[in-house]
């Protein structure tokens, strides 16, 4: 038996015309059982006799008399016994009752496929409504699942994202953190620079104030030994004052303490200071770095004159990073 059928089979069919079929075939076999036990049955009845007459005149017209012969006298017969009519025959139902039980046999063949053609219906009723909800509760699962993997794939780029974020944050801070560091080194030696310059310019002033105070128009150092009013050569803070000039133009990336190379480089002076020319009479070692005192020489372009006011014709001049 099918598990989806829910009522029994033989149970009455339910509904309003479930009871109506029931009443008309009730009724159905009443009628036939009345009609068999009714079949053989003679009913013997007289009915009375009835005249008519038609009247033509309100009062009837009489006749003359007749006239009339005397009467013959005839034998009155003797009575004759009324003979008795037979006793009716028995009636045989056995016929109309066994048509009846046929009859109603074969209604309750009929009432019972009726049954089994509701009873199929009803199997077949309730095996597609399982059907249909074994398919929407396919198709929820199929949706809650979708739901769920299109869920789990945000979750993913949004973690994704996440760390990707995470690492261009770290990037940037730790080139914001190298950065800082770069300038924090470029600005301690800028730092240092100008210190030493502002020793070397205050050298200059204090030597100037010496040189007054000993001897008016000698351009010696203090502790020249020398009588003439000019030294044959330049002074020993003018190649220092060149210098401070020449290395604010040198760029080049930052170097290493442990690593500074040194350029020895011959520079040519017009006698108004101009550098006609530069030669690297002693390589460094590194390229680049001789490179970019060559450019810084050509950038200078001009050299001021000596405490004297002369140029000198040709200098030469060391150049290291870290010094």
């Amino acid at each position: 038996m099918n598990k989806a059928v829910l009522v029994h089979e033989f149970a009455p069919p339910i509904g309003k015309d479930a009871n109506t079929s029931s009443v008309l075939f009730s009724i159905v076999v009443h009628l036939l059982l009345v009609a068999a036990l009714t079949w053989g049955v003679s009913w013997n009845y007289h009915q009375p006799q009835t005249m008519e007459a038609e009247l033509w005149q309100s009062l009837p017209q009489l006749a003359a008399p007749k006239l009339e012969e005397a009467p013959i006298e005839r034998p009155t017969p003797s009575p004759v016994p009324e003979e008795k009519a037979p006793p009716p025959k028995p009636i045989n139902n056995a016929q109309a009752i066994r048509e009846a039980q046929i009859a109603t046999a074969r209604l309750k063949k009929i009432e019972e496929e009726q049954l089994e053609k509701d009873r199929q219906a009803r199997i077949l009723l309730e095996n597609e409504r399982l059907k249909k909800e074994k398919a929407e509760k396919e198709k929820e699962k199929a949706e809650k699942e979708k739901a769920d993997k299109e869920k789990l794939e945000k979750e993913r780029l949004k973690k994704e994202k996440l760390e990707k974020e995470k690492l261009e944050k770290e990037k940037a801070d730790k080139d914001k953190k190298a950065k800082e560091k770069l300038e924090a080194t470029k600005a301690e030696k800028d730092a240092q620079r100008k210190q030493e310059e502002d020793k070397k310019t205050e050298a200059i002033r204090q030597e100037s104030l010496k040189r007054v105070n000993g001897m008016l128009g000698a351009t010696g150092a203090p502790n020249a030994t020398g009588t003439a009013q000019h030294s044959a050569g330049p002074s020993a803070s003018y190649a220092g004052r060149l210098k401070g000039r020449v290395k604010p133009n040198i760029i080049y990336p930052e170097i290493s303490v442990s690593e500074n190379p040194s350029a020895e480089v011959l520079v040519k002076l017009a006698p108004d200071g101009t550098i006609v020319s530069k030669k690297l009479t002693k390589p460094s070692g590194n390229s680049a770095w001789d490179t970019a005192v060559l450019k810084a020489i050509d950038k200078t372009e001009k050299f001021p004159r000596d405490t004297d006011g002369s140029v000198p014709s040709e200098i030469v001049f060391t150049f290291t990073p870290n010094e």
